[in-house]
């Protein structure tokens, strides 16, 4: 019992130590975390041809398994990943990425600018990217730092990766 490890003097307080000790050790296991694994925040920009893309999406599939991570590219190019919330971050590791940017032909690329509701979408970038197999975008997040990987994309066709 853990009272004879107690000094004399502390052992009518042997309750309160134990329930204080369980609540410590309550507190340490279910911690301020959201019970996902640790994830470190990727940004970056997207542009095409020299100029920001200013609409579209990116996915991250992790190439060893494991949940994919998921991004909006807003009006300036810019994005920011998520895997289990919109903006919490990607799990450290080896990632294939797809990046689709679709609109309405006639369109700018923004929703608001379409101009035939009843149109087909169709891709602003070359159809490639939004392949895992055949974008040739291969990607690594760091652990414990902010990740920047910017993605320049061209009409060059880039090598498949496996």
């Amino acid at each position: 019992m853990i009272s004879r490890y107690l000094p004399l003097s502390l052992r009518k307080y042997r309750v309160g130590i134990v329930q204080a000790a369980m609540f410590g050790l309550l507190i340490s296991v279910w911690g301020c975390g959201d019970g996902h694994p640790a994830r470190s925040p990727v940004t970056g920009t997207v542009s095409y041809n020299g100029k920001p893309l200013s609409i579209g999406s990116l996915v991250f599939i992790p190439v060893s398994g494991g949940p994919p991570a998921q991004g909006k590219i807003d009006r300036d190019g810019n994005y920011y990943m998520g895997t289990f919330d919109e903006d919490d971050g990607v799990i450290p590791g080896s990632y294939k990425v797809m990046i689709t940017a679709l609109t309405s032909p006639g369109g700018s690329g923004l929703p608001e600018d379409a101009v035939d509701g009843n149109a087909g979408p169709m891709s602003v970038i070359p159809e490639w990217y939004g392949d895992m197999e055949k974008s040739g975008l291969l990607v690594m997040v760091e652990p414990d730092k902010d990740n920047t990987i910017d993605f320049p994309l061209t009409d060059d066709k880039p090598k498949e990766t496996n």
